[in-house]
């Protein structure tokens, strides 16, 4: 990649077209789904000729597998951060706050979560979106057994309660995060406000904290 003469890189004509190409995507997929969006759509959003979209992706389906590991994959490396580094229960509790920032700087994707946790699940947007969820709940997973001593050579009643308490946790943290984004409609009748203004994403991971410290550590 090309830098300035201080080191910083910069971003190329190219670079910021598939940028545009993203973004568009995102936002379309969230609103329209994966089959209803079509590469002529993403195009005219991003403000070029559909064949443009070819030079940077191979196409829909590598598109959107490109807009999910965007948005995705900075989640699940904050996920393995906190397995690795983590000593006790008590420091996921920041976990959610963090899942908020990245969200925040896709907000589209919530949508795009419940697209694939409710719609038909042949869909190849669907199972593309349900691996990514697969990987994030599987990561969550293995975070919490770890400090609940839960081990997959247990095969007793009581590790198997405790094993779908701690799953219904992991399901409720990923609800708690993503739900805020679903809810911009319903907040901005209620109150006038924006749920992005910096205060009240400050007020929800204030919350977050207390909520999951409650449900982790209790």
């Amino acid at each position: 990649m090309p830098t300035t003469t201080a080191g910083t890189p910069t971003i190329t004509k190219g670079e910021r077209t598939a940028q545009r190409v993203l973004d568009a995507a995102e936002d379309l997929f969230a609103t329209q789904g994966y089959d209803g969006t079509s590469l002529r759509q993403i195009a005219e959003r991003a403000g070029i000729q559909e064949p443009g979209i070819y030079n940077h992706f191979a196409g829909k389906q590598a598109l959107y597998e490109a807009v999910l590991f965007r948005a995705l994959n900075p989640m699940a490396e904050a996920l393995s951060i906190q397995m690795n580094t983590a000593s006790s229960l008590r420091e996921y509790t920041d976990l959610p706050s963090i899942i908020t920032d990245l969200l925040l700087e896709h907000p589209a994707m919530a949508s795009l979560f419940q697209r694939a946790l409710q719609g038909d699940s042949n869909s190849v947007g669907n199972q593309l979106m349900n691996t990514w969820l697969e990987k994030l709940f599987h990561q969550g997973m293995e975070n919490l057994e770890k400090f609940d001593g839960v081990s997959s050579s247990k095969e007793s009643s009581e590790t198997a309660e405790l094993r779908a308490t701690l799953a219904l946790n992991v399901i409720a943290m990923f609800n708690l995060t993503t739900g805020y984004f679903l809810s911009q409609r319903a907040f901005a009748s209620l109150t006038g406000g924006d749920l992005l203004d910096p205060e009240n994403i400050a007020r929800q991971k204030r919350l977050l904290h207390r909520v999951i410290r409650a449900m982790l550590i209790s």
